[in-house]
């Protein structure tokens, strides 16, 4: 495997290879494209990787379906799998959108595409971007990696201690919520320890829901595995801080009419 500087260069490596072949939505995907989404409105996917969603979508009975990737080869391997050839898949970067203003009834940003932009700034241009494609009304569903539920496991505790002593010595001020993937191929990732790109980003529950509040979206529901699995996501990061908080952070919104 090459050794790769980016998250775009990983996304290339055969390192996702399985996720290209995967087809199967995961029980959170399930719940909340069940719940919150119509199969005959229009719908975009970013970060689309190899299809995986939207095949999954299209299985359920969802129509008018599109989906964008920053790696052509994803699109490619996306487009391939789609027999049926409906589904409209792009070459786009999520920071800046070719699509027109208010386009898509409904926008899927799951996954945890924000999480792997290169920097807040493009993460901010990101949301800016999904805002505006959405129609008024429309409803969108966000997925990120969860910095409270991972901080919160012993083992990822004392990295972020080991990793906050590192980066001081080193003079580098980011965050330890910008960190190395932990694991690649299914095993250890050894860059882990010497701070190497690519870096995820594992956002704070009141961080995420800001962000997304900052450019006008209203929060329909916020919860992480826990919610989802008792059925009730929250209204608000103070809400869901005063409950149990596992596995990944997802957000339901609205575009205001």
């Amino acid at each position: 495997m090459m050794l790769a500087n980016s998250n775009k260069d990983l996304y290339r490596d055969s390192e996702f290879s399985n996720w290209l072949n995967n087809r199967s939505l995961i029980p959170a995907e399930t719940y909340l494209i069940s719940k919150y989404l119509d199969p005959q409105l229009t719908t975009v996917e970013a970060g689309t990787n190899g299809g995986r969603i939207l095949l999954g979508m299209q299985a359920m009975g969802f129509k008018n379906l599109s989906g964008f990737d920053y790696v052509p080869e994803l699109i490619d391997r996306a487009i391939e799998q789609d027999t049926t050839k409906t589904i409209d898949y792009q070459v786009q970067d999520a920071t800046k959108l070719d699509y027109p203003n208010c386009r898509f009834d409904q926008i899927i940003y799951l996954m945890q595409i924000l999480c792997t932009l290169e920097s807040r700034e493009d993460s901010l241009k990101a949301v800016r971007e999904s805002y505006r494609i959405l129609r008024p009304g429309g409803i969108g569903l966000f997925s990120v990696l969860n910095f409270e539920f991972r901080s919160s496991q012993p083992i990822f505790s004392l990295y972020y201690q080991y990793l906050k002593i590192f980066r001081k010595l080193r003079r580098d001020r980011r965050s330890v919520q910008s960190s190395p993937w932990f694991r690649l191929s299914g095993k250890f990732n050894f860059g882990t320890i010497a701070d190497r790109p690519p870096y995820t980003y594992w956002y704070r529950v009141t961080e995420i829901y800001d962000l997304l509040k900052s450019v006008g979206f209203e929060i329909v529901g916020i919860g992480t595995d826990a919610q989802i699995d008792a059925g009730s996501l929250k209204h608000s990061d103070v809400e869901l801080l005063n409950e149990e908080i596992s596995g990944g952070l997802y957000i339901v919104v609205k575009k205001s009419q």
